[in-house]
């Protein structure tokens, strides 16, 4: 298969490799790795009920190839072939922390750019805080704050667009009761990230309204950005590169740029 983004040289989609590492208490990881020719990679943190090989992820590392960066895209536990069960941003950022490591004994890659979708983004924001890793930036489209700001604005005419009935039949493994577990707080956490942060979000996103992300702005260092987002259907997280790639697409590419000069 061939990208065809404007402008761009045609490119060969990679496919990718396929790897495991173990987390901190003994919890197989899966992710695959889209190589390319940079010494930074683009480590991706899907939400909730989401795995790497969901067709959004692929799409995404695809993009990220034809941009010029390495993809790596990681299951964290309770999803996909991790073993494991999720706890919402309990144990989740030791498993991105241990596929990061393992990433970076390859020998070619130097630096590490994470990129969190929803609770992927809270995820991400405390593995950058919690772990010594050589993160250069933050990407975080409709990232989570707290658990407790959650306030689904739900419209049954309307619920069909957010949610595939095929993704129904993948369900992740979790803990009911683990909702109502003590959980790290992201909007915490971002206070000991020092890298620069973009925070991509649609208002009146539907699941994760644009406070979350307006809240973590807030409450990070510089330098950062937020991107608010004015499109109609209130979508939240990959799902905003399926319906509105032309106005996030330009964000991320030139986010990345501007952190990873030369790719």
């Amino acid at each position: 298969m061939m990208s065809s983004r404007k402008g761009s040289p045609t490119v060969l989609h990679v496919a990718p490799s396929t790897a495991q590492t173990v987390s901190f208490d003994g919890t197989p990881i899966h992710y695959d790795v889209y190589d390319a020719p940079s010494p930074n990679a683009v480590l991706v943190v899907p939400g909730f009920w989401r795995d790497r090989r969901h067709e959004s992820m692929i799409r995404l590392a695809h993009f990220l190839n034809a941009e010029g960066h390495r993809a790596v895209v990681v299951d964290v536990r309770g999803h996909g072939e991790s073993g494991g069960t999720y706890g919402f941003n309990l144990h989740e950022h030791h498993d991105v922390a241990a596929v990061a490591r393992e990433v970076l004994r390859n020998g070619t890659i130097s630096t590490l750019t994470l990129t969190g979708f929803s609770y992927g983004g809270a995820i991400a924001i405390s593995t950058a805080a919690r772990h010594e890793l050589p993160i250069n930036a933050l990407l975080l489209i409709s990232a989570v704050a707290d658990f407790e700001m959650i306030a689904p604005r739900i419209n049954p005419l309307t619920i069909h667009r957010h949610i595939a009935f095929s993704q129904a039949l993948r369900r992740p493994r979790f803990e009911w009761l683990m909702r109502r577990k003590a959980k790290i707080r992201a909007l915490d956490d971002v206070a000991d990230v020092h890298v620069p942060l973009c925070f991509i979000h649609v208002k009146n996103d539907w699941l994760i309204g644009h406070r979350h992300s307006v809240a973590l702005y807030e409450a990070a260092h510089e330098p950062k950005e937020l991107h608010l987002l004015d499109i109609e259907g209130n979508y939240h997280a990959d799902r905003i590169f399926n319906v509105a790639s032309d106005a996030v697409e330009p964000i991320v590419r030139e986010f990345l740029a501007r952190q990873v000069p030369g790719a």
